[in-house]
């Protein structure tokens, strides 16, 4: 192992491995860092692998002052820690030859081993199936560092073998493709591609959770817009997205949008700052199949596609089994993407601030800027400064969500009313008098206002009935 390799890895990975390699048998580091390493990147996690069983690691690791925890122990896996950092586990894994995969997930037949390449060959990609001796050895019997090289995802032995046994290293090559090699993402291998336009319908073997978890992952990658397209173009959201086959070659018949609707879809979540908004890309005109008319010109309209959409984007989340704080948020964006920020008065945009408040409007601009990027014909929003300087005119240069200074309580008490229908209505009330005119959100103020105002709402029926 190279002297720059090894100062990049954390000193208790170091100091593990040295105990574990003078225990007697080799011990190797494998997986994602290994690869990691090689790119020059720091790993997020660190994998060792040796001979020793799960009971004899866990035996070993009592003896050296480490604890252990059987994390996986039927597939040979126990995560170790120091008693004085409990959060920085380090995982150990038995070497092991494995069987036929019946659940799409896990191997039906574990077999211990003590040959390294024999545990590399059961591994996905090739640059996943190398290991780092504690000598500084690489083993790469699948060429996995030439991969790597040549900026290309490549599977172990047969495509269609790995792909077989699990579904999920589909979403998996996807989300490798958008790693960075170079300022470049990575490509898939011919053999790789044949394969995931053959089994993308075995996706529906694999439980949403785990797609759910890869999909955020790819999201996060330096080029994940390539690895959308990747997604898009294998098949890959249609077992749980159906809805999306609807958008493929879809075309808008509109003058204002370059792309037929899936491309202008990955376009738009190409231009997100963050995994919500890059769904919300992806989703927030997934309503306009649904919506679609065209005008005596041939112009396509999509008219309501906002909450057409935000009803298929919830529903949609939810089969990937998102949290319900993402499906929220994202339902939300879609929702009111296309608000007319150009038009919205002083008193309508204090509305919208007290009951969006200034995040979820920020994350609405974004989207909108967002969406015209999408377009592939405008590179701006062209009434954004506008509408930020009349936004900030009416709510203020650090806006807040308005809190009333009056509560339903405050208004049973004062006119000894029970609780009921008749209180909303008087909040709402309050709440239009204090967006038409913010200084009177006071106690006093709205006080003496409620009780003028439902005095001659009194009095009038009163004098109608004299008449």
């Amino acid at each position: 192992m190279t002297q720059r390799w090894r100062d990049q890895v954390p000193e208790p990975v170091r100091r593990l491995w040295a105990l574990l390699h003078d225990s007697g048998v080799p011990v190797y580091m494998v997986g994602g860092a290994v690869r990691d390493l090689i790119r020059g990147e720091i790993p997020h996690d660190y994998d060792l692998a040796s001979a020793k069983t799960p009971d004899q690691i866990m035996d070993w690791a009592g003896d050296h002052g480490w604890r252990s925890v059987p994390s996986g122990v039927r597939f040979g896996t126990v995560s170790l820690y120091e008693e004085a950092d409990p959060s920085f586990l380090i995982e150990h894994t038995t070497l092991r030859r494995e069987g036929r995969y019946g659940d799409s997930r896990h191997p039906d037949r574990v077999v211990w081993t003590t040959r390294i390449e024999e545990d590399l060959a059961r591994r996905d990609f090739t640059f996943n199936a190398m290991a780092i001796s504690w000598e500084g050895r690489l083993v790469d019997p699948f060429n996995g560092q030439y991969a790597l090289e040549q900026g290309m995802v490549v599977a172990v032995g047969d495509p269609v073998e790995r792909l077989s046994e699990d579904p999920l290293r589909m979403w998996r090559a996807a989300r490798f493709a958008g790693m960075n090699r170079r300022g470049q993402a990575l490509r898939l291998d011919a053999g790789l591609k044949r394969a995931m336009l053959l089994l993308w319908p075995e996706l529906r073997r694999v439980s949403p959770e785990r797609q759910r978890d890869e999909l955020w992952r790819l999201l996060q990658q330096p080029h994940f817009p390539e690895s959308l397209k990747i997604a898009d173009s294998f098949g890959l959201f249609l077992p749980l997205w159906p809805e999306w086959g609807m958008t493929q070659g879809f075309n808008q018949r509109t003058p204002y949008h370059r792309y037929p609707l899936h491309q202008h879809l990955l376009q738009t979540a190409a231009q997100g700052p963050s995994p919500e908004l890059r769904v919300a890309g992806l989703l927030h005109d997934i309503g306009k199949p649904w919506c679609y008319t065209l005008d005596p010109t041939g112009q396509g309209h999509f008219y309501g596609h906002d909450a057409v959409g935000a009803w298929h984007a919830e529903r949609m989340m939810q089969r990937f089994h998102f949290s319900r704080r993402i499906i929220s948020r994202v339902t939300d964006l879609v929702a009111h993407h296309m608000y007319p920020w150009e038009r919205a008065g002083a008193k309508t945009l204090r509305r919208v601030n007290r009951e969006w408040g200034e995040q979820h409007v920020a994350e609405l601009w974004t989207l909108r800027k967002m969406d015209i990027m999408g377009t592939g014909i405008y590179d701006s929003w062209e009434a954004e400064s506008d509408v930020r300087r009349r936004w900030y005119e009416a709510v203020g240069p650090e806006p807040e969500k308005v809190r009333l200074a009056v509560t339903g309580h405050d208004i049973m008490t004062w006119f000894d009313w029970p609780p009921g229908p008749k209180i909303g209505a008087w909040l709402r009330r309050i709440e239009e008098w204090v967006d038409e005119d913010p200084s009177v959100n006071d106690r006093e103020k709205l006080k003496q206002r409620l009780l003028d105002e439902a005095k001659h709402q009194i009095e009038a029926p009163s004098r109608e009935c004299s008449d």
